[in-house]
């Protein structure tokens, strides 16, 4: 107890009582730093800094009280602040392309209503456009609901023997929960809505980013099934059925039954350290109440902070582990990833990690840089054999990374080659993608001449498809040194 008093205290130098002069600085992130400690957080949101050296972080989940030394601001004009500017610019020039451009950037970073808004725009400027009419059409499949059908309810409810279970839908999947009806005090919806509206998020702006790039897919005519258990251990049962081990995800999708599985909880390191802050300041902050211990106040902040700051890690956490699984169940429901087909690890989770929203506790857009997987490509560009292209297209980087016990390196160099194949040749990509799911999927032991010849195949489609792959690494390089996590490009506009 000692102990935990001690590490206490020196955590709340700090901290101090606020005085009643402030300087407000407004900033769109706060790079945090956890005293004692090497966790790292970005946070969105206004800082107030304070006479005596200490800042308060409002954030959309609360305010959070910091040592200013803890901190540091970064400053850049907000996506929102961007996003006025361009539009006075394209409204003066009505020009339809120039309009959709900005659409793009929206959806890309993370402002759906205005990307969607701004095919409004476009469509008073010229509703002859053809790219305009198709966008259309498909925004008219995607703001229509599926029709209810009983068996979608009825499959998800056998599956997971989940009758007790609520069941909550949307215009576009159908969630079985056991979540509690509280509404959040931020959002005012329950944690079931919240799921249920980043789906429709995610579903959204998957179908728009391909659209954009001029392939309209068609969306599924029957709600897909999504099952949230509050409970980890309710999640963990699963493990026995499936015959595999997921005690170190978070999610899930099952093609062959064609549902995603979740559990309410954050899993990441910042978690687990924020989690065991917590047990000793409930300790601690109990014995300062006892005994009127002097800077009981502060103490009783920083709790409150820390707490904070688990809602916002948890619901980071739930954020990107949701996107990720939800791209994984639209692709093998629009013909992307055919359902029947060939289990290509790396096409699949590259594709899933590209859209994997970034741990901000919202949906961030799609092909964030996170850093996480830019930092597991980076130590493993130079690696002669883990690094190259032929290793990955091979997809035996998830065999050897399961085999050292962490498959993160392989998911980040999946997610790299997806980034560069999306966003520079995405053409190629598309062909790359049909031939992949004309593949038949493999059938009983995966041998070691089976894995060979399936690695030998896939590189012969690859080849077919992008050309000379000397050529192609190096533009991948090139392509990967000039892309930047939000941090980094915020730290260089400060140099």
């Amino acid at each position: 107890m000692r102990r935990a008093l001690f590490l206490i205290f020196l955590l709340l130098v700090f901290t101090t009582l606020f005085a009643l002069a402030s300087q407000t600085a407004v900033a769109d992130y706060t790079l945090y730093r956890l005293p004692g400690t090497e966790l790292q957080l970005l946070l969105e949101g206004s800082v107030t800094h304070h006479a005596g050296g200490t800042a308060t972080h409002r954030h959309p989940r609360g305010s959070l009280h910091f040592s200013a030394h803890d901190i540091q601001v970064l400053k850049s004009p907000s996506a929102q602040t961007i996003y006025s500017r361009r539009l006075r610019e394209v409204r003066k020039s009505n020009d339809v392309d120039e309009v959709l451009e900005l659409s793009k950037w929206c959806l890309q970073n993370g402002m759906l209503e205005q990307s969607k808004s701004l095919l409004s725009v476009a469509w008073k400027i010229d509703s002859t456009h053809e790219q305009l009419r198709k966008l259309a059409g498909l925004m008219r499949y995607i703001n229509a609901s599926v029709p209810t059908d009983p068996a979608v309810e009825e499959h998800a409810r056998d599956y997971v023997g989940g009758r007790a279970m609520e069941v909550t839908r949307s215009k576009h999947f159908l969630l079985l929960h056991d979540a509690e009806q509280k509404e959040d005090e931020v959002t005012g919806k329950t944690r079931a809505e919240m799921r249920l509206n980043l789906l429709e998020t995610v579903y959204e702006s998957y179908f728009l980013t391909f659209a954009f790039r001029g392939v309209f897919l068609r969306p599924p005519n029957k709600r897909l099934e999504v099952v949230l258990f509050s409970r980890h251990g309710d999640f963990l049962q699963m493990e026995r059925r499936l015959g595999g081990s997921l005690k170190q995800t978070a999610g899930f999708y099952l093609p062959d039954e064609n549902i995603s599985m979740f559990y309410d909880s954050g899993t990441s390191e910042h978690f687990k350290v924020l989690m065991e802050l917590d047990k000793q300041l409930v300790q601690a902050r109990e014995i300062a109440k006892k005994n009127r211990m002097a800077g009981a106040g502060d103490l009783i902040r920083f709790a409150k902070t820390i707490e904070l700051l688990i809602d916002i890690t948890r619901e980071s956490e739930d954020v990107s582990t949701v996107s990720h699984e939800a791209i994984h169940h639209l692709t093998a429901n629009t013909g992307v990833f055919p359902r029947d087909g060939a289990f290509v690890r790396w096409v699949h989770e590259g594709m899933a990690s590209y859209f994997e929203s970034a741990k901000l506790a919202k949906w961030s857009g799609v092909g964030v840089v996170d850093k996480t997987r830019i930092g597991y490509y980076r130590v493993l560009e130079g690696d002669p054999l883990r690094g190259s292209l032929e290793f990955i297209v091979s997809d035996f980087g998830f065999v050897l990374e399961s085999t050292l016990g962490n498959q993160l390196p392989a998911y980040g160099q999946a997610w790299a080659l997806t980034h560069f194949l999306f966003d520079q040749r995405f053409d190629s990509l598309m062909k790359f993608y049909k031939k992949v799911g004309q593949l038949k999927k493999q059938e009983g032991e995966m041998t070691e001449e089976i894995w060979k010849a399936r690695a030998n195949t896939l590189l012969e489609i690859f080849d077919e498809c992008f050309g000379d792959r000397t050529q192609l690494e190096l533009e991948w390089r090139r392509y990967m040194r000039g892309l930047r996590t939000d941090t980094e490009r915020l730290a260089e506009e400060m140099d």
